[in-house]
């Protein structure tokens, strides 16, 4: 008789700042181990609470969680439960890597790193009864062991892009505040072969494929063997990409002839001093508004991050990011509030200098502010992230940095089904209807926006070294630091 091996993805207790951004894709890290389960001794199932939350899951022999900060509130009350029940339960993910000896005070096991490595092995030993505590996964050479991610357990009506694969593992940057080098280490960074990744965008029935890298632009001439098997395949394509990617003249030019049409890109903070300090040099090398000229030459759709909360930060950072975002006609952005991640050498920091609020993860989400910063009080901090959403997704702001751009109304779109009707999403989400919206969503994703061919002189300050990065960023004069 077969095992069942319950698949879980918690969601968090803390209110969602936006449903449709939980029920984009499908929680890869889980189908991996799906695909890593050999189902003739194993009946799988996937339970998403962010696409599905259901009101009582079902019963298990075996369970998996993947967890994060701000969902251990209720993987714990979870895994508790389950244990109670009978069930064997493993927790893995960011928050189990940083801090394995609390997630194990709910587990059975915890997983430490990458699945790859080590599930067989856990499979082996809870067949046998003789689970071990830990298990510690090697990252170096995982991307070769990657499976064909077990998708048949996904409903697809359930997502907007239920296509989702990776090409690299981790990121060659080493962000001070950065949450992926909790799993992944400062500075690794792997690519799978291009055969491989052949293979599964193969099995992707869909035109649409989410690039789930941290940052698959990183080894230009690795990613250029992902841009062929991209091309052939006629898919469009999104992923993460950082500032120097639009360092090499024609580089963005060839993401976009093999379907990239969208990236989200890291560009933190306006201010030298804090990149300076969130050791976040690739972005000090680089001429901001020259970059984003460079992606919009290209074609290329920005999604750009910025955090708030740096130490150099003042009141006045709310309303200079916002001039230069939509100065510069960002397409969308996100607002993070700094976040002192456990695992991240900015929560050593900030827990040795005592500045933490509390350790209550559900609210280490980047929306709340869990820690003192240096010149803003905690509420000025939560209050301007949220004005800067509200005003960045305003009707003005939106008719701002879509007029005069190539294809407006497909900029102005994206604007308002993101930002602007996230009360729709929730009935669309429950009632299971996004795949009704989903190729209203590609066909403006695949519209063209490359105004020309986007070729010239490399967007990087003359007197740096592209590979130090050590002179001030240079921003519009209006929004500088």
């Amino acid at each position: 008789m077969k095992r069942t091996l319950l698949l879980v993805l918690p969601a968090p207790d803390a209110s969602i700042s936006s449903r449709i951004k939980y029920a984009l894709f499908p929680p890869l890290g889980l189908l991996t181990i799906a695909g890593l389960t050999p189902p003739d001794r194993y009946e799988m199932r996937l339970i998403d609470e962010f696409a599905w939350p259901v009101p009582a899951l079902p019963d298990a022999d075996l369970v998996a969680m993947t967890v994060c900060a701000s969902t251990t509130a209720r993987a714990y009350q979870l895994a508790d439960d389950y244990r109670r029940r009978g069930a064997t339960v493993i927790l893995g993910g960011i928050h189990p890597t940083a801090l394995p000896d609390e997630a194990a005070q709910h587990a059975d096991a915890v997983c430490i790193g990458p699945a790859e490595p080590v599930w067989p092995q856990v499979i082996r030993d809870f067949e046998a009864g003789s689970l071990q505590r830990f298990y510690r996964a090697d990252r170096a050479g995982t991307a070769a062991l990657m499976p064909v991610p077990g998708r048949d357990l996904i409903n697809r009506h359930r997502y907007l892009v239920p296509d989702t694969m990776v090409a690299t593992r981790g990121c060659p940057h080493a962000c001070e505040f950065c949450y992926k080098t909790t799993f992944w280490g400062r500075r690794f960074y792997e690519c799978r072969a291009a055969a491989a990744v052949e293979r599964e965008l193969a099995t992707l029935p869909g035109h649409c494929v989410f690039m789930l890298d941290d940052n698959l632009l990183g080894n230009r001439e690795r990613a250029r063997d992902i841009f062929a098997v991209l091309r052939s395949s006629g898919k469009i394509w999104q992923a993460g990409a950082s500032l120097d990617a639009a360092r090499v003249p024609g580089y963005l030019d060839e993401a976009y002839d093999s379907g990239c049409r969208s990236l989200f890109v890291g560009f933190e903070s306006l201010s030298p001093e804090n990149l300076r300090a969130a050791n976040k040099p690739v972005n000090l090398a680089a001429n901001y508004a020259e970059a984003i000229r460079r992606f919009h030459d290209a074609g290329i759709m920005i999604n750009a991050s910025f955090v708030f909360g740096f130490d150099h930060d003042g009141p006045d950072v709310f309303d200079r990011t916002l001039d230069f975002a939509i100065k510069n006609k960002l397409e969308t952005a996100t607002f993070h509030i700094l976040t002192p991640f456990p695992g991240t050498r900015t929560f050593d920091r900030m827990q040795a200098d005592g500045r933490l609020l509390h350790r209550d993860w559900r609210f280490y989400d980047a929306h709340h502010a869990v820690f003192r910063p240096a010149r803003l009080t905690p509420e000025q901090l939560e209050e301007g992230q949220r004005r800067a959403y509200r005003e960045f997704y305003s009707c003005r702001s939106i008719a701002a940095r879509s007029l005069g751009m190539p294809a407006p109304l497909k900029r102005a779109l994206y604007n308002i089904a993101w930002k602007k009707v996230d009360w729709l999403w929730e009935p669309v989400i429950r009632l299971g209807l996004l795949a009704y919206a989903r190729p209203a969503f590609e066909f403006v994703l695949a519209r063209n926006t490359r105004p020309g061919v986007g070729r010239g002189e490399p967007c990087v300050r003359p007197d740096v070294p592209a590979d130090e990065g050590t002179a001030p960023v240079t921003t519009e004069p209006a929004a500088r630091s």
